[in-house]
């Protein structure tokens, strides 16, 4: 019986899990999978594998997921996820697809940001609500209001900022502090800019907001933490990012 695989590879090359490396060799398609996040090249899968790799926008995986049902019908198909496989709703729906037309399917995990925000010395368990911010922001409100609910209930915010990597588009960290500054949130609030959690070339900067604008990280993907309250563990660690 075919398999459709939804397969994690992690935040950078080498994350690749053995589980995940014969699955691969399996699969008669292979699809990757770019738009949540960067870090593992077409080409360094390609030579890895010495197999034919497609990528595909964002509206494909959204909206022509059909056209991956009828084909994991005929053959193996693995959709090849950068960081985790599951971190992203479309995901979801793509498994029940795939079980209401009774296919089955086989999920390997990655490593991902949500793991690798850990790195800041700051507790998981202390993490609320999720933020994304988007390119076109001057109309949107939820993500800061996010931040504002976490902050009154004591907890931290991890902030994903947007990004295009087939068109080189990103977010960046500056870009997402003054969108919360717009909208309400104080200079004096602390905070952490990073690039490439999880990763051999990971950057953490922590400091008040007015303190980590003047910083310009230039490598992405980068992401944002807003503090809540911290226990003097974290604390004692993030002051090795201190700016």
């Amino acid at each position: 019986m075919n398999k459709l695989f939804l397969i994690g590879l992690g935040l950078e090359e080498g994350d690749i899990s053995l589980k995940a490396v014969e699955a691969i060799k399996k699969c008669d398609k292979l699809y990757l999978e770019s738009y949540t996040s960067v870090g593992i090249s077409i080409d360094y899968l390609k030579k890895l594998f010495n197999k034919k790799i497609e990528t595909k926008p964002r509206e494909f995986f959204e909206n022509n997921s059909q056209e991956i049902i009828k084909e994991a019908k005929r053959e193996n198909v693995a959709l090849l996820i950068q960081g985790d496989c599951l971190s992203a709703t479309t995901h979801i729906s793509i498994i029940q697809e795939a079980s209401e037309n009774n296919i089955e399917t086989e999920i390997i995990h990655g490593a991902s940001i949500f793991t690798a925000v850990n790195e800041t010395g700051l507790s998981l368990y202390s993490f609320g609500k999720t933020a994304s911010i988007p390119f076109e922001n001057k109309t949107i409100k939820t993500p800061y209001e996010i931040v504002k609910t976490n902050l009154e209930n004591g907890m931290h915010s991890l902030i994903l900022l947007d990004l295009n990597p087939l068109e080189n588009k990103f977010l960046s960290a500056k870009k997402g502090l003054n969108y919360l500054i717009k909208h309400g949130l104080k200079e004096s609030t602390k905070a952490v800019i990073c690039f490439k959690l999880g990763t051999k070339e990971r950057k953490i900067k922590f400091g008040k907001i007015k303190d980590l604008l003047s910083i310009n990280l230039k490598d992405y993907p980068q992401c944002i933490i807003i503090i809540g309250n911290t226990h003097f563990v974290e604390e004692d660690y993030l002051n090795k990012f201190k700016v």
